[in-house]
């Protein structure tokens, strides 16, 4: 009698956990159909959706960008000061090449993350670029630094996307071998920063 019951009751468990298995089975992720701006999405945010007349439109398919949700944004100094990487631009589309344009540059430097007073007494090692190609969330690793032109698509939808802090955010491009890019977001004014200060960067990536 004991043994008919442990034998049920095994049967029920095994059940269950064939039910479960077959109703996840069903479950499917969200479509980039359905989805709005400041919505959970690929692991981040919606942070904009391409309308037609605007780069980066795909006709008959929903495209944008996403951004890193607030608690995996980080903190980094850009790179080497003085020393020009050269070849970033400021435009939508260049934030993925910029990144990795810029980890390139540092990783061909003579040992620059153990030596980082070779470009300026202030650099401490830390490369913002590096720090984003090694990055990995909700399964993703294609995430990238904005330029300049894809911050202000955030900028834009600050208020719906959230979580900006009130100092600047570094961009992926450069403006000389001294200073790079950073944005406000805040005021939205777009500025250069000496590359050996710490700032806060949030990655973003395309779907």
């Amino acid at each position: 009698m004991l043994y008919r019951k442990l034998l049920s009751s095994k049967s029920i468990v095994f059940i269950l956990l064939s039910t479960i298995v077959i109703f996840s089975g069903c479950v499917k992720e969200e479509s980039p159909e359905d989805v709005t701006i400041g919505e959970p999405f690929q692991g981040g945010v919606v942070a904009h959706i391409f309308q037609p007349g605007q780069e980066g439109f795909v006709e008959g398919k929903r495209t944008g960008i996403i951004i890193a949700p607030v608690e995996e944004v980080f903190e980094s100094q850009w790179g080497c000061q003085g020393t020009a990487v050269g070849g970033t631009s400021i435009a939508l589309g260049a934030g993925r090449t910029n990144t990795e344009r810029v980890l390139a540059f540092h990783d061909a430097l003579p040992d620059f993350y153990n030596n980082p007073t070779q470009c300026h007494p202030a650099n401490n090692g830390t490369v913002a670029a590096r720090v984003t190609l090694n990055f990995n969330l909700g399964g993703f690793n294609d995430w990238f630094m904005p330029s300049l032109e894809e911050m202000n698509y955030l900028y834009d939808n600050r208020d719906r996307i959230g979580g900006f802090s009130t100092v600047e955010y570094w961009s992926s491009c450069e403006s000389n071998a001294t200073n790079a890019c950073v944005m406000s977001f805040v005021t939205g004014e777009q500025l250069s920063k000496p590359k050996s200060e710490t700032r806060r960067v949030r990655v973003i990536r395309f779907f």
